[in-house]
């Protein structure tokens, strides 16, 4: 399936009310149609049946090209709808990409396809170590944490991207500072003991809010 025709099923799907909505929720200056998300992954379910994921890349750069909100969105789609076999050209085209990240929903539509290139080859943590951490754009640095939420889950080592939040606990930007409290916060609920270390050592600095949210578990 060419890129073309999920943007024609996209325009049709969509609703001009929705959009307008949408479109001042996001207060971002690009294209919305109005299209539902549960839309959009059943449209990268259609592309994967009818095509069995050829064209993959070309298809994702067209649609990325478009600057359209849900064919951004679909993008991201279309790296969870399957397990990917193959994931350099996917990892190569998240990290051409994430210098147009401008809005939470745009990276976070990402989220699963980075981290199946990043568990595909954990040597990509070098990458985002020394790219994405200190990047310019804070929606860069926030998706270094995002997108390795994985590994604070249990049986993992999540010590290197605690070091990254480390180094972050300092910039105030909002959204940072959630990243930050959502990693821990994850990682609380099955290794309370390092999140209570990390928030002695730096909630000094951390804003209150992100505080609260690395803690919400802790009491528990």
């Amino acid at each position: 399936m060419k890129a073309q025709i999920l943007l024609e099923r996209l325009s049709v799907a969509g609703n001009t009310t929705k959009a307008a909505r949408m479109a001042k929720y996001h207060k971002v200056a690009r294209s919305y149609l109005g299209v539902r998300v549960p839309v959009i992954t059943g449209l990268a379910r259609e592309y994967w049946k009818e095509s069995g994921g050829e064209g993959l890349i070309s298809c994702c750069r067209m649609l990325w090209q478009t600057d359209i909100h849900e064919a951004r969105i679909l993008t991201g789609k279309l790296f969870d709808a399957r397990k990917l076999t193959e994931t350099g050209e996917v990892w190569q085209f998240i990290n051409t990409v994430k210098e147009d990240f401008d809005a939470w929903a745009i990276a976070d539509h990402l989220e699963k396809g980075a981290q199946q290139c990043l568990r595909a080859d954990t040597g990509r943590l070098d990458k985002i170590e020394r790219e994405w951490i200190a990047h310019p754009n804070f929606w860069v640095r926030r998706g270094a944490l995002v997108y390795t939420l994985y590994l604070a889950k249990k049986g993992r080592d999540p010590e290197r991207p605690l070091g990254w939040a480390a180094t972050m606990v300092d910039d105030r930007q909002w959204f940072i500072q959630k990243a930050i409290g959502w990693w821990l916060r994850e990682l609380s609920k099955h290794n309370p003991a390092r999140v209570k270390a990390f928030l002695q050592a730096y909630s000094s600095r951390m804003k209150p809010f992100a505080c609260r949210e690395a803690a919400k578990y802790l009491s528990k």
